[in-house]
């Protein structure tokens, strides 16, 4: 099986990578900087990468596009135009991909989702895959969570579109993933390394009743994997996530409890918080995949990586 991973060398990309390497006989890694492990990857921008390659009669079973712009809250909400390059990024790959490759793994993302449906107490709605419907006219999709939600959804529509071309695309929906090597930029690395500190208090963005649906990145891996073992027909999407909405506050008490204290929490009111409540139906998941690592022991790695990194 041929496999191409973009954004090889990111967050989720190493881990997809990594997977792919001890799985299958023909892997290929893209990204700007070398693998984190050492895997063989190209050091490039994708997009110039796949106009080298588009002539090179190369085609693979499967294209794991991973690459796109990344960061935290702070970025989603500051910096907006930071995420546009997904759509350059997204609109070249497609269109590569209905010539060289059978099947497409593109990561959406739970912002995809109505910011309507994420309000506080009962109106935060358990997020179901039907409540983004692309066979809707585009007036009766509702609007998804800044343009970091704009770009994924746009996404969508290309792999949507590229079905009329015949290329098969499973648009995963994660939700708060998380684990070793994020970044710094992301709340649960954020809050474990402040907790590794001791730090007392410990600050927590927002509110910190927030609600999010954390599911740990190997966990994130395995549903995709597990999911892309079965058949994949034109446009196709999947909710990754643990279906258990925990607030900031709470990852912050377990993460202090993990590093042997009882901290006072801090709210920083001024700092982004996002919607309020975001968790998955994960029904359709849970098909193929159940979660193997619960929250405390996710939290766990992550700050024992922290802590002693190898």
């Amino acid at each position: 099986m041929r496999v191409l991973v973009t954004g090889s060398s990111g967050f989720l990309g190493r881990h997809f990578l990594e997977y792919c390497a001890e799985n299958f006989d023909h892997v290929t890694g893209v990204d700007l900087k070398p693998h984190p492990e050492g895997l063989p990857t190209f050091e490039a921008d994708i997009v110039d990468w796949m106009v080298e390659h588009d002539h090179s009669g190369y085609d693979y079973d499967l294209v794991i596009h991973m690459a796109a712009p990344v960061g935290g809250r702070e970025k989603i909400e500051g910096d907006p135009l930071y995420n546009a390059d997904s759509l350059r990024i997204d609109s070249s790959l497609f269109r590569w991909a209905v010539r060289h490759a059978k099947t497409v793994l593109y990561p959406s993302s739970s912002a995809v989702y109505g910011t309507r449906f994420q309000g506080e107490g009962i109106d935060g709605e358990r997020l179901s895959e039907s409540f983004l419907d692309l066979r809707q006219t585009w007036e009766d999709i509702p609007y998804p969570d800044e343009m970091y939600g704009f770009t994924k959804l746009a996404g969508e529509r290309l792999a949507f579109s590229a079905a009329k071309y015949g290329l098969n695309t499973l648009c995963i929906r994660p939700f708060s993933g998380y684990g070793p090597g994020q970044s710094m930029e992301y709340p649960v690395p954020s809050i474990a390394a402040r907790a590794i500190r001791r730090s007392n208090p410990i600050t927590v963005w927002g509110p910190g009743t927030q609600q999010r649906d954390f599911v740990y990145v190997t966990d994130l891996v395995g549903a995709a994997m597990a999911r892309l073992e079965y058949v994949v027909d034109g446009y196709q999407v999947m909710n990754i996530g643990s279906g258990i909405p925990v607030s900031f506050n709470e990852i912050a008490r377990t993460c202090a409890a993990l590093c042997d204290y009882e901290a006072v929490i801090e709210n920083l009111a001024d700092k982004p918080m996002g919607v309020s409540t975001r968790y998955a139906d994960i029904r359709e998941m849970v098909r193929y995949y159940t979660p193997k690592v619960d929250l405390t022991l996710g939290l766990q790695r992550v700050i024992a990586e922290i802590a002693y990194p190898s």
